[in-house]
């Protein structure tokens, strides 16, 4: 008797558990959340939360709830194909992030093998969008600019202020970093400037000093950088106490706490960067976002908040359109997408599933982070 009890408790838990699954809509997110590059994925949860708050608020999608399945790539390669297989066995019909270019680029073919669209937000590899829609894989989107895009934007604007022809370049070994590095030295190369040298770096890095000597001693007015959150702050600092002299520039995110410590410090003296985002972009909708971030997180939204939350709200507006979370039906309604972001253009996609949102040119000046344009990048 105990076990016909039993057996029929595990019959009525699986139902249960059937039942709850139907009543929500389950999303992968994979990012690094631990690792050299955490603060990033800090940051994109926290935009992913409050699109979640807000579209579980007004009823969710297709009368169901979002629900969001964290997992931890650590922006690591082979592990981030671990953890997406580990969210296909769970059958999301659709992953957002991933936010490491080699995390993406090392789990593209999963995705076009289980037919499951990605969204990918803030991994900036040109190679990603080369390979995507026609260039042979029809189930990764990417919403944000290129670094080909951003080093084109960026470089035009260093050669309009005159002054500067020698340009370094300092990127972390990977596929953002060497990804970025080639695009803003073909940039480079297009408008006349010179690159006197290229470092590469592992990623978390502890000593800059070496490359820093370098630097003072080869010409550069301006040093293009490609790295991550930690790292840019680290060479920061240590070149700033060397007392190099040189532009910053390349893809710099100055958003927060430890950046604007150091840019009142004067390691960013007249810095600029083209970059995807900046809280300071004067649209409605955008200062409405920032305000509530602020409010929320005690911090200023930075280019991993913004990403997240678009990229939710993207998709969720994808799988409205469809009719279904069926993964086929998602990918086909994200084809069609033309969503309004907070930054000023609409979003869609090209052949290459690659959409054209605005950047924004940030400087320093006088020891202020400004914004001192906002730009197409289509």
């Amino acid at each position: 008797m105990l076990r016909t009890l039993t057996l029929a408790g595990l019959v009525i838990s699986a139902v249960g558990l059937t039942a709850h699954a139907q009543e929500k809509i389950q999303i992968g997110a994979a990012m690094p959340i631990t690792g050299p590059v955490a603060h990033g994925a800090l940051q994109e949860k926290r935009g992913l939360e409050i699109a979640l708050e807000e579209i579980n608020a007004k009823g969710g999608v297709l009368g169901k709830q979002i629900e969001l399945l964290y997992e931890d790539n650590q922006c690591n390669p082979s592990l981030a194909v671990t953890v997406t297989n580990k969210l296909l066995e769970a059958g999301v019909p659709a992953v957002l992030g991933q936010q490491c270019s080699s995390a993406v680029l090392a789990t593209m073919p999963l995705f076009q093998k289980a037919e499951v669209p990605l969204v990918s937000s803030i991994a900036t590899n040109p190679k990603i969008s080369q390979l995507a829609g026609v260039g042979g894989n029809p189930w990764v989107f990417r919403l944000n600019p290129s670094d080909r895009e951003l080093a084109v934007a960026n470089v035009n604007y260093l050669a309009s202020l005159g002054g500067i022809q020698k340009i370094a370049i300092v990127a972390e070994s990977t596929d953002y970093g060497r990804g970025g590095a080639d695009a803003f030295a073909e940039a480079a190369k297009d408008k006349g400037l010179e690159v006197v040298s290229t470092d590469f770096h592992p990623l978390g890095a502890p000593d800059f000093t070496t490359i820093i000597a370098r630097l003072q001693n080869n010409g550069a007015q301006a040093v293009a950088v490609y790295q991550a959150h930690a790292d840019n702050a680290n060479f920061a600092r240590q070149a700033h106490s060397m007392g190099l002299k040189t532009v910053m520039t390349g893809k710099l995110s100055l958003d927060g706490d430890t950046f604007a410590e150091l840019i009142k410090q004067g390691a960013y003296d007249d810095a600029v960067t083209a970059f995807p985002y900046s809280p300071a972009v004067d649209t409605p909708e955008n200062k409405d976002f920032a305000a509530r971030v602020l409010a929320k997180y005690g911090e200023s939204a930075t280019y991993e908040t913004f990403a997240g939350y678009e990229s939710l709200h993207i998709l969720a507006q994808a799988i409205e359109r469809a009719g279904s979370a069926e993964p086929k039906a998602i990918r086909d309604a994200l084809v069609k997408t033309s969503y309004k972001s907070m930054i000023g253009a609409t979003v869609d996609f090209d052949d290459h599933n690659q959409a054209h949102n605005n950047a924004v040119i940030i400087t320093v000046k006088d020891r202020v982070l400004g914004v001192r344009d906002v730009f197409p990048t289509k």
